[in-house]
């Protein structure tokens, strides 16, 4: 199988399985699987177990099929961002600092020659743009009288232009005021009723929350990344459920398209009557093997049987679900009753083909049992009494597996079956 077909095949599977497709690329397919699913690929025996028992909602894993692991590759690294340089000089330079400018206009003032509002500022801190914000909106109340600080409060006019004590507190603590509660991003975290924040709420309401008390919500993890290819174990694993639980299947023809529309014509109501089709695998062994494939179905209303039915349904459109419009004829004939008519009449065509390659079969199986009862013959005459006996067993052994060998037989098995719901209009 190539990329494509495996591509084609997992979708496929995931679409019988109605699982949710998340995202889907050119290389990969993340995929949140249905429960069905789930218990089939993870093999999480146990935490079904307690789902069944305590009545939770599960929660199925979500996986990421990778089909091209090359190609896959090649995308992430192409839509991988590229690290950027630093904005102020180059890597390893020291550039401008925040608030620098501000600092050695204090340092030339000195302490004693502060500017005004420069000790409110000071006080608020010069690295904090919403304190020194406050600060410098005091300034003009300080100049001119009395001014409204940035926290509601009152800044009284100095005699020489200095801010007073009782200034400089109020424009300080409106700065940390601002600086608590003004600050964009900085709200304190969204509270549900009662003060607790909702991811507590929902913990405690979960399964663990019940029984262990508030848990904390899980981290959100990585996906799994499964590579489905040719040989891969994952693809092994979707063959080997789809051959488990795809022997049985009923389908359903589409209606036909109306002229110039792409959806169904539903001028009239259309009548569908129900096929039974088995694919026995028949198998004529002797020393050599040949195997056929013979695909019958019978109607479950009529009776009548076709062969090759299988080669006819790859032309035409199925689906699993019933359409609209649509009038299903009664069946006639039980399931058992059917399986029974189309195995007489498959016994039927193995007794009229020819069987030269059975008597020619049977002429080498009778000529090995005279080799074989030849050699053991003459060995057991002469053998001492007590080496006999195991020259019996040994004999009687080599016969067996010479039969097994030689004798022609013809194998029959079911490789699968299933209901076809097909119009009565066409044959």
């Amino acid at each position: 199988m190539n990329t494509a077909q495996v591509e084609r095949f997992v979708m496929r599977f995931l679409e019988a399985y109605n699982c949710r497709i998340i995202e889907k690329t050119k290389h990969a397919v993340i995929v949140n699987l249905s429960p069905e699913a789930d218990k089939e690929l993870t093999g999480r025996s146990y935490y079904w177990s307690f789902v069944e028992r305590t009545g939770v909602e599960p929660e199925t894993m979500t996986y990421r099929f990778v089909f091209d692991p090359e190609g896959d590759a090649a995308a992430s690294a192409a839509a991988r961002p590229v690290p950027a340089g630093p904005r102020n000089g180059p890597l390893g330079g020291a550039g401008p600092q925040p608030g620098a400018a501000e600092r050695q206009a204090q340092e030339a003032a000195g302490p004693g020659n502060a500017p005004p509002g420069g000790l409110a500022a000071g006080t608020a801190g010069p690295t904090d743009p919403v304190a020194s914000a406050g600060a410098v909106s005091a300034a003009p109340g300080a100049a001119g009288g009395v001014g409204q600080a940035a926290g509601g409060g009152t800044v009284p006019a100095g005699s020489s232009g200095t801010p007073s004590p009782q200034g400089t507190l109020a424009a300080g603590a409106a700065g940390s005021a601002a600086s608590a509660g003004s600050v964009p991003g900085g709200a304190a975290p969204a509270t549900g009723s009662g003060g607790s924040p909702p991811e507590a709420i929902r913990s405690a309401d979960s399964i663990l929350g019940r029984y262990f008390g508030t848990a904390p919500a899980p981290p959100v993890g990585r996906v799994p990344r499964d590579e489905v290819t040719f040989g891969s174990r994952r693809l092994q694993q979707l063959f080997a459920t789809a051959l488990n639980n795809g022997r049985f299947t009923r389908l359903f023809e589409a209606p036909p398209q109306a002229p110039g529309s792409p959806l169904p014509g539903r001028s009239a109501p259309l009548t569908y009557c129900s096929w039974m089709n088995v694919n026995y695998k028949v198998e004529y062994a002797c020393d050599m093997k040949r195997s056929e494939v013979h695909s019958l179905a019978i109607q479950m209303t009529t009776g009548e049987i076709r062969e090759e039915f299988h080669p006819s349904m790859l032309t035409r459109k199925l689906a699993p679900k019933l359409p609209a419009n649509i009038h299903l004829l009664g069946d006639n004939l039980t399931l058992s009753r059917a399986a029974s008519i189309l195995e007489d009449y498959l016994e039927q065509k193995i007794r009229r083909t020819d069987h030269h390659w059975a008597d020619r079969a049977n002429q080498v199986l009778a000529e090995e049992h005279q080799l074989v009862r030849l050699y053991y013959e003459g060995m057991l005459t002469a053998a001492e009494p007590e080496a006999r006996e195991e020259l019996g067993i040994r004999y009687a052994a080599r016969q067996a597996e010479v039969d097994w060998q030689y004798r022609p037989r013809v194998h029959v098995s079911v490789i699968n079956c299933g209901l076809f719901h097909l119009r009565t209009d066409e044959r």
